[in-house]
Parts: C-alpha cells; sequence; structure tokens
C-alpha cells in the first residue's frame, strides 16, 4: 500500500513538473509578444504624440501587461533620479528586472538595446531603431512558436518517462 501510494505521489509530482515546464515555454512566447507590444507602443508615443520619455513608459504601463508594466513603472520612477546616460540606466533597470523575464541571452540583449538610443537621439532615429528591434522580437516570436509545440511534447514525455523510471527504480 505505501509503495502504491508512493508511486502515484510520484507519478504525480513528474506530470506537475513537466506542465510547469510547459506552462513557462508558453509564457516565454507570450512575454516576447509583449516585448513587441511595447516596442509598438513606444514607436506611437514617439512618432505621434512626441510624449517625452517618462510619460511615454508610463502611458505603456498603464497599457501593457506584466513584467512589462511593473518595468516600465519601476524606470519612469527610478528616471528622475537617474545621472547616467539613459543607454546605462536602462541596462541597469533590465539587469535588476531579469529575473521577471523568461528571455535568452539574445532576447535580454535585445531588450538592453532598446535603450541604448532613448533620450538623445533625433525622433526619426529613435523610430527606425524601434522598427528594427520590432523585426528582431517578430524573428524571436517566430523562432519561440515554431519550437514551442515540439518542446511542450518533448517536456512532457520526458517528464512523465522520468517519473515511470523512478517508480520502477524504488519499487
Amino acid at each position: 500500500m505505501l509503495k502504491l501510494a508512493g508511486s502515484i505521489l510520484v507519478a504525480t509530482v513528474s506530470f506537475l513538473y513537466g506542465w510547469r515546464v510547459k506552462e513557462e515555454l508558453q509564457e516565454h512566447v507570450e512575454q516576447l509578444i509583449g516585448m513587441k507590444e511595447m516596442f509598438l507602443m513606444l514607436w506611437g508615443e514617439i512618432s505621434y504624440t512626441r510624449t517625452p520619455l517618462k510619460e511615454a513608459f508610463l502611458q505603456i504601463a498603464s497599457q501593457n501587461k506584466e513584467p512589462f508594466s511593473s518595468f516600465l513603472k519601476k524606470v519612469a520612477e527610478a528616471l528622475e533620479d537617474n545621472e547616467e546616460s539613459m543607454g546605462i540606466f536602462w541596462s541597469k533597470m533590465v539587469e535588476q528586472e531579469s529575473k521577471n523575464f523568461l528571455f535568452s541571452k539574445e532576447e535580454q540583449g535585445l531588450l538592453k538595446r532598446a535603450g541604448e538610443n532613448f533620450g538623445y537621439l533625433d525622433g526619426q532615429m529613435q523610430l527606425k531603431n524601434l522598427e528594427l528591434y520590432i523585426e528582431q522580437a517578430e524573428v524571436f516570436i517566430r523562432k519561440a512558436q515554431e519550437e514551442l509545440k515540439d518542446r511542450q511534447k518533448v517536456v512532457g514525455t520526458l517528464s512523465l518517462m522520468c517519473g515511470l523510471f523512478l517508480i520502477i527504480l524504488l519499487v
């Protein structure tokens, strides 16, 4: 009876672990889409309303999803006390908040590079750079979406097989 209960517990935990990893993979794709949306909103704020950065960040934060909403709020709040260049400041903020993002190094690098041009380039150059970052975000999204289903299948199968293997070893 104890072996049966332990076996059920191991199988359940392995299934739940696989489920959680699948959810993280889906969340990764959603965060990439959120990053693209943030870039698009910034593009709109710069091109049409010519809003100052702090106000633009707060405006976009109110419309965007997490983790970008809280990230932009923190950036806007810390922007008042900033004495560094915008690029260094933005990179530090991205590093501080990196635990909230499910990004690879390349994707995180894209987010860091996006802030390097805020504030000191003219409006047209900022818009061109944002267009470039939007295109790069689209490439990351397509790549992640192509890999998503395969990775989810592998994770689900592998976690369940590991659980079954552990059950066989313990019984």
